[in-house]
């Protein structure tokens, strides 16, 4: 039915998009501790312990409104979808009810019967005895058939209603099957793996870094390189120390 179908799709949906976002902010966590720990003594140095847990803190902080979103969303289609089920039975029941109705009021009839008349509709003239009365018909359908119909429809729709956590497995794998794919997919702009171009028999030359501004994309405030310079000479060893 369109309510249940509806309702299968909006599920289907809101499973697929919470499930990313929540993978999405833990990620971002998980990354915002992965960097603090390997990096924890330029942290201490630097002062950012108080930053570097605002960050963690928004990130769970995300991850938690995400998946009250996707279970108040989820929760909103399974309730749509079990009540599609009894709304679609009662609409089901009245429809029903007055279409047997109508048949049995426009098929009710007098027939002759062992010397005299009776009055008869497609319901119960089968049960006459020896047989229905000529030129009668049963009826296009009967409350047997009402019932196994809407019980079908009712368990039917209930039963996408428990979908929800295959669908939710489904999301995360495709999540971190995706994430691995445009990895592995990924051409990069130079091709180390190349033989064309010019190969010098050997490089010797100086390395000159000049006024170099530096900060990572992890945190764009905190300049590592402000103006740095430094020369190496070709054969010179030089040793970078770093806290």
């Amino acid at each position: 039915s369109p309510m249940a179908a509806f309702g299968a799709w909006y599920m289907g949906r809101a499973t697929s998009r919470g499930a990313s976002d929540i993978a999405d902010a833990y990620a971002k966590a998980g990354g915002t501790a992965s960097e603090t720990l390997s990096e924890l003594r330029t942290v201490a140095a630097l002062g950012l312990e108080h930053s570097q847990q605002e960050k963690y803190s928004a990130s769970l902080e995300a991850a938690r409104l995400a998946g009250v979103i996707k279970n108040t969303k989820v929760g909103f289609a399974n309730g749509f979808l079990f009540a599609s089920g009894n709304i679609m039975m009662a609409a089901a029941f009245l429809f029903g009810g007055f279409s047997i109705a109508r048949e049995l009021e426009a098929t009710t009839e007098t027939y002759p019967y062992q010397g005299g008349e009776i009055t008869v509709n497609c319901a119960n003239g089968a049960y006459l005895e020896p047989g229905p009365p000529d030129g009668w018909s049963k009826c296009t359908f009967n409350g047997g058939d009402l019932l196994i119909a809407m019980f079908t429809l009712e368990l039917g729709s209930q039963g996408l209603g428990l979908v929800e956590p295959a669908v939710t497995a489904f999301t995360k794998a495709r999540k971190a099957c995706y994430e691995i794919l445009k990895l592995t997919d990924r051409i990069p702009d130079i091709d180390c793996f190349s033989e064309a171009g010019l190969a010098p028999a050997n490089v010797k030359g100086d390395i000159t870094f000049d006024n170099v501004h530096f900060a990572y994309p992890s945190r764009p405030d905190q300049m590592v390189a402000q103006g740095y310079n430094l020369t190496i000479a070709a054969g010179q060893t030089v040793a970078l120390v770093g806290a």
